[in-house]
């Protein structure tokens, strides 16, 4: 029998710390989902154009050979010079498994010659088009959201954190509030015969709650590139209370500049820097003008960038210069704080893992992080709509 009277306000019993927690879970998501779907879309498109770009260009495909030595890459320089005197050659570059690169004009927007790194032949010409890069595309939008950097870097770099935020958050949500047998089978499985409305909530809560290790990582190595003041809280708890060292050495010799001694520099340079370290690719920055050095990065692995190398010369005499940045030292060496920061780009794409298996898992993880934003908003519709 309806009395008329309304029904007694159901009493939240939850604590404070859950209720903010739900509060920030649901605004801070909605407010960031639609970009969070973007980074990670874009994201694992560029974590395997490698793969891709070997399939599309198999002839652009130069396995390691080992024991046979590389080419100097001054030989490279001065091939290219060569071939187009008019144009200045702003890297060579030999990433492991492909054909070295001699870049002309800035690395992004000028051309590449393609050379075989063992002999110097000459394995494609650039065509001087301006063709459309679709992974320096996905590239722009998972930095920049293809907006102009000043404007899309920080978005994207506080979208990843408030992500970092709901995930955390999340698992406050997720937690059963009492560990019977009915609420962990809840908590940990999906119930796939279940209706629309159950089934949805089931894979924001279960699969976000597995995937939650790896998309923490993921938003924290990321957190590193964008924020700086992440960056050195990073490495001031790492290092127990340490300051980070300045990333670029200061140059020590200060005489003009001789582009005429430059190959011979690159020569000197890079016979300095194999003797240290048994590279499998390399890349070398060439000075664009009197204040800069020669900087030579040597990768000991396949597609893995924890243990690379870097190596800064004088510009006019090939001698070595000192350097203070993250990959001055061998991972080996390396106390704790600096072997996260080596690891970051490794852990941030997955190679940490297993390299090409560890992208294959992390390919999966960051599909259900695209996902969490789009079943997260039905979670809250399909609740509205209740209402």
């Amino acid at each position: 029998m309806n009395t008329g009277k309304a029904k007694p306000k159901k009493k939240n019993n939850r604590s404070i710390f859950y209720r903010i927690s739900a509060w920030l879970h649901l605004w801070l998501g909605l407010a960031s989902g639609i970009v969070i779907v973007i980074i990670c879309l874009t994201g694992i498109t560029w974590s395997f154009r490698d793969e891709i770009k070997d399939w599309l260009n198999p002839d652009l495909k130069v396995e390691y050979i080992p024991g046979k030595r590389m080419l100097n890459p001054g030989d490279l320089y001065e091939k290219g010079k060569a071939l187009y005197p008019d144009q200045e050659v702003s890297f060579v570059w030999r990433p492991t498994g492909k054909a070295a690169m001699v870049g002309f004009g800035k690395r992004n927007t000028g051309f590449i010659l393609f050379l075989d790194p063992y002999t110097g032949e000459i394995i494609r010409k650039p065509s001087f088009k301006k063709e459309f890069d679709f992974f320096e595309w996905t590239l722009r939008g998972h930095r920049f959201l293809w907006l102009p950097s000043e404007i899309g870097r920080p978005v994207i770099n506080y979208s990843t954190f408030i992500f970092f935020i709901t995930l955390l958050s999340g698992l406050v949500l997720w937690w059963p509030k009492k560990w019977t047998k009915a609420m962990r089978k809840q908590s940990f499985s999906v119930k796939w015969d279940a209706k629309t409305k159950r089934l949805n909530y089931d894979v924001h809560n279960v699969f976000g709650f597995y995937s939650m290790i790896i998309l923490l990582v993921v938003a924290m190595t990321g957190m590193y590139y964008g924020l700086p003041w992440f960056n050195k809280f990073l490495y001031f708890t790492t290092s127990l209370g340490k300051k980070a060292p300045a990333e670029r050495q200061e140059l020590k010799n200060t005489a003009p500049y001789q582009p005429e001694k430059l190959p011979e520099s690159i020569h000197l340079a890079w016979e300095d820097a194999v003797k240290k370290v048994d590279a499998k690719g390399y890349y070398l920055s060439v000075p664009k003008d009197s204040a800069e050095t020669i900087g030579l990065f040597l990768y000991p692995s396949h597609r893995q960038f924890y243990n690379l190398q870097s190596f800064t010369y004088d510009r006019n005499t090939g001698e070595y210069l000192s350097n203070s940045s993250a990959h001055a030292s061998s991972f080996e060496q390396a106390d704790f704080a600096v072997k996260v920061q080596k690891l970051n780009y490794d852990l941030h794409v997955g190679s940490a893992l297993g390299g090409i298996w560890g992208r294959i898992l992390y390919f999966f993880i960051t599909l259900i992080g695209a996902s969490l934003p789009i079943t997260g908003f039905l979670v809250w519709w399909f609740k509205k709509k209740k209402k």
